[in-house]
């Protein structure tokens, strides 16, 4: 029983978009041990990244990667679910999740990224990809080639249900042109090249760093908006042009020279 509740409410926590505000303030070392070590007993598999105070008196917030649950002060007994300002009729957990949801820009590898620009390219978005990956060629042919005016970075991450993945992402690294060869490859079904171990293939393993360990990502493909916010799976267009436009930052605008 105890194994069945503790992979329930693992698995809410990862099915949950929901998290906290602006938390308050870091926990203090005695409370903060107590229900660490307590999680650790109940939930062995379950990362603390950091507690903190919540406004609700006795309740405070657990982060765990992009998600977020709260405990009392011993960490024996847990909510999920929104946290809810009710004066100002704002989700405190949905603010939280955005504020979590972030990448910094500047963390970004742009250097070993295949870099694409259409248009002007003032605007730019890193995609997380993976060539045997369905959804990712879809896409490529239904989404990206129809934006205006942005620079596309992207970032081979082979998933493991794809066992071909790593080595055809190698070879569009290799290709002659490698923005050309993603485009053609996965947006046009074209075939691979043969070359798979040009210097280039060896930023595949750090490509995948940046996937695991910066961007956290689930699955394929993840999108990185301008002001590093996170979005998955496969977007129309027109959307993708509106999440674009409403999650721009100054900082992230490419000046064209």
């Amino acid at each position: 029983m105890r194994k069945i509740i503790q992979t329930s409410l693992i698995g809410l926590l990862i099915a949950a978009s929901v998290s906290a505000y602006a938390a308050s303030s870091v926990v203090d070392s005695t409370t903060a041990t107590t229900i660490k070590q307590n999680l650790k007993n109940n939930l062995p598999d379950l990362v603390v990244d950091q507690i903190l105070i919540t406004p609700f008196t006795g309740v405070y917030e657990v982060d765990s990667g992009r998600k977020v649950f709260y405990v009392n002060a011993t960490g024996n007994m847990a909510l999920i679910g929104n946290l809810l300002d009710l004066t100002t009729k704002t989700s405190l957990t949905e603010q939280r999740t955005e504020a979590l949801n972030k990448i910094d820009w500047s963390k970004l590898p742009l250097d070993i990224a295949i870099k694409r620009v259409i248009g002007n390219g003032n605007s730019k978005i890193a995609v997380f990809t993976d060539p045997d990956c369905p959804f990712c060629k879809r896409l490529e042919a239904e989404t990206l080639g129809k934006l205006k005016d942005v620079t596309i970075y992207y970032y081979f991450f082979p998933l493991a249900i794809h066992p071909n993945a790593a080595d055809d992402s190698k070879r569009l690294l290799c290709a002659e042109n490698p923005e050309s060869a993603i485009v053609a490859v996965m947006g046009k079904d074209k075939p691979y090249g043969k070359n798979n171990t040009c210097n280039k293939s060896k930023d595949l393993v750090k490509m995948q760093d940046v996937g695991n360990n910066l961007v956290q990502v689930t699955g394929t493909p993840t999108i990185i908006l301008p002001n590093g916010s996170i979005t998955s799976g496969l977007i129309p267009a027109d959307y993708l042009s509106r999440l674009i436009d409403q999650n721009q930052v100054e900082s992230t605008i490419i000046t064209t020279k």
